[in-house]
């Protein structure tokens, strides 16, 4: 390049141009540019902040989601221990009603067969002494003559005589 070419008008007028150019660029870089990259910076760096508290509070969620779910397993495991208490108190329960019950069973059926023979025995006995009696009967009228009914009164009257005297 030749110094000449540096003197002309035209050159001149191209750098105080550029000169121009770059002292706008720059004003509107300080004036507008700077704002609007400080606040895009301080948007991505709240951002930024919000997720990583959000990850957080999504971890001690996680974490207290996890504490519940061991809590839950030894509730669980509480409620089962219980529950199979509870049901072999509930079958030992039912066993001794049931054998109580069976015992008042068993002593109501003894009773009533005590009962039963009772009943039976009086209507054998009662029966044994219709029969008795009508056998007696059926032997007096069959064997007894007037002169055996004198023989038997005046017996009996010896008999009532001799038990006085």
């Amino acid at each position: 390049m030749q110094l000449a070419a540096l003197a002309d008008p035209i050159f001149i007028a191209k750098v105080i141009d550029f000169g121009l150019l770059i002292v706008v660029i720059v004003f509107i870089y300080q004036r507008v540019g700077k704002a609007v990259l400080v606040a895009q910076q301080e948007a991505q760096n709240k951002a930024v902040a919000d997720a990583v508290a959000l990850r957080a509070a999504a971890a001690e969620s996680v974490e207290a989601a996890r504490k519940q779910v061991e809590q839950a397993k030894l509730d669980a495991v509480h409620m089962i221990d219980v529950g199979r208490a509870q049901g072999q108190h509930l079958i030992v329960a039912a066993n001794a009603e049931a054998q109580e019950h069976a015992a008042r069973i068993v002593a109501h059926a003894n009773g009533e067969l005590e009962r039963e023979r009772y009943r039976v025995r009086r209507e054998l006995l009662e029966d044994t002494v219709e029969r008795a009696t009508a056998r007696a009967r059926d032997i007096v009228a069959s064997e007894l003559t007037p002169q055996g009914q004198h023989r038997l009164i005046e017996g009996l009257v010896e008999k009532l005589e001799s038990g006085r005297a």
